[in-house]
């Protein structure tokens, strides 16, 4: 049960990474935001970005964007997977030992 748990986690946060991974490389290259799947990608990160906004401003180096946000929300989302990952190896192993 544990390693389906462990999975649907990996998936879960894989799929942000992802997400925000793919934000972070737009707003780097400065990509078009009027493109249907950029606003898509945007409108979808957004809320998962929006708690860390305005922790540091953006940095601009000539064309490109650094978006501090984004990046602090790839750290902390990686992080909490990492966690609930470590929680769920070390509940696990004592869950089967029970039963």
């Amino acid at each position: 049960m544990f390693g389906i748990i462990r999975t649907l986690v990996n998936i879960v946060f894989g799929v942000i990474e992802f997400l925000l991974l793919l934000r972070f490389v737009f707003k780097f290259f400065v990509v078009n935001p009027g493109t249907p799947f950029v606003a898509w990608i945007y409108g979808t990160t957004a809320p998962l970005v929006s708690p860390f906004a305005g922790i540091l401003p953006d940095l601009k180096l000539g064309g490109f964007v650094v978006d501090f946000a984004t990046l602090a929300s790839l750290i902390v989302y990686a992080f909490v997977s990492y966690l609930i990952l470590q929680l769920f190896s070390h509940i696990g192993p004592r869950w089967h030992r029970d039963s």
